[in-house]
């Protein structure tokens, strides 16, 4: 088995030993890393006060920790946890830490086809939490959050919402300012950072290795912005242990991540605290803010994604709000305020923001042409897919005429921005799709 200490598949590492380079081909004068697992005792974080019952545990993004591009329920875990305990996570970035500043596009994509079935993600886990059983719920409260200094983006060939207009693809870097939480995209175009993990789920019921990118019931690839620090996050349990892995991190997304990737990093913390909730019914993932609860739908037509989100926002606010079926269409239609998560992960998603003030104020239409805060886009078709692809495209050559850039540049920065839509939806309506571009991305420059 080759080192993983190699920084590029094929181009090679570094020997600590004998401080020099050597070739990954030459794995005989490299250093290899330690094999087996790690030892627990020694992961456990000193406690504040004794009077804290719960184990906090440090884990360590290291080649015994992670796995590249795949979640599998025989997986040995890398830490139990008892309910209650939380855990300070660090990720690594794409492509087992390889998709990193210098690397190219090319380089990028050799390395997602080289294993057919194998995700770019690279998953620190999974972590076994004694007492989850199939048909309970583990909790994930995001206690921290914080992303290494720097970041990319990318449109991989034949990939993202568009491929046939930016068939090449494109990689761009990016310095990450944690400290005033913002970034650079060029020079005049600031965008506010909101870190969250794009891939965080469960080991799915079924045996086998399966692809990182689809998101599923297990949670997985869901790219979903509003679980950022200080929420929380459901996931039913289908294996003992829930056996639950992250990555895919990101410092921030658009709604709809168009063109592929969002601002892709890895983090230096991801700090949790898990709890099991036992014997509760739940089908989907689900996030709670501290306004809003969040119901997803996913499907490889997002026709039907959006149809699941219907079915799961009306259940979800019948036992919630203890509601009639009608009764409960008619207050998720009231309260209707749905956005596209992502459209570019073979399977497709989309959430809907459901206040827990029953007398939260009713959200404003959805514009259709341009205002003062916003460019806007809209389109309509009877495929969804179709018409998030008319609005992108639209807002691509609306951007690029306006601010005189290239149009691939207006894609990335669409991914990492664009706030996408979905209007209320009526049995034999077209669907349709609204997709913002806040006009303050655009700052005037010393």
């Amino acid at each position: 088995m080759k080192s993983k200490l190699s920084l590029l598949l094929g181009f090679g590492c570094y020997s600590l030993a004998a401080t020099q380079f050597c070739y990954a081909t030459e794995s005989e004068n490299c250093l290899s890393f330690l094999p087996g697992r790690l030892n627990q005792n020694l992961m456990i974080a000193q406690k504040v006060a004794e009077k804290h019952q719960s184990t906090t545990y440090l884990l360590p993004a290291t080649p015994a920790t992670t796995q590249w591009g795949i979640f599998d329920k025989d997986q040995p875990p890398v830490l139990r946890i008892k309910s209650g305990d939380s855990v300070v996570i660090e990720t690594d970035a794409a492509s087992d830490n390889q998709v990193v500043p210098g690397v190219s596009i090319n380089q990028v994509a050799k390395m997602n086809n080289a294993v057919p079935g194998r995700g770019p993600h690279t998953i620190t886990g999974p972590i076994y939490v004694e007492g989850a059983e199939p048909g309970d719920v583990i909790r994930i409260h995001f206690n921290k959050i914080m992303p290494r200094p720097y970041a990319s983006n990318n449109s991989l060939p034949g990939k993202g919402l568009l491929p046939e207009k930016f068939p090449d693809g494109q990689i761009r870097y990016f310095y990450l300012d944690t400290d005033k939480m913002q970034m650079q995209f060029v020079p005049g175009i600031i965008v506010p950072l909101h870190p969250f993990p794009g891939t965080i789920g469960v080991a799915r019921a079924e045996s086998g290795q399966f692809d990182t990118v689809p998101p599923g019931k297990f949670g997985g690839n869901m790219d979903l912005p509003p679980i950022t620090q200080g929420t929380n996050l459901y996931l039913p349990v289908f294996v003992s242990g829930a056996l639950l892995g992250t990555g895919d991190s990101h410092a921030g997304q658009g709604n709809g991540e168009v063109n592929l990737t969002a601002i892709e990093t890895a983090f230096s913390e991801l700090n949790v605290t898990i709890d099991v909730i036992k014997n509760k019914n739940l089908e989907w993932p689900l996030a709670e803010t501290s306004t809003d609860w969040v119901t997803v739908g996913y499907d490889q037509d997002f026709n039907k994604a959006i149809t699941i989100l219907e079915s799961q926002t009306t259940n979800f606010i019948m036992q919630n709000r203890k509601v009639s079926y009608d009764q409960a269409q008619k207050l998720m239609y009231r309260n209707w305020n749905c956005p596209v998560a992502e459209v570019v992960d073979e399977v497709n998603g989309a959430y809907c923001l459901i206040p827990k003030d029953p007398n939260a104020a009713k959200p404003a239409p959805l514009p259709i042409k341009d205002n003062d805060k916003e460019y806007v886009t809209y389109a309509k078709n009877p495929q969804a897919i179709q018409a998030i692809k008319d609005a992108t495209w639209e807002m691509i050559t609306k951007i690029s005429k306006l601010k005189d850039m290239q149009q691939i540049d207006v894609y990335s920065l669409l991914s990492l921005t664009m706030d996408c839509r979905i209007a209320p939806h009526y049995q034999g309506s077209d669907y349709e799709i609204h997709c913002m571009l806040p006009k303050s991305l655009w700052v005037k420059q010393k």
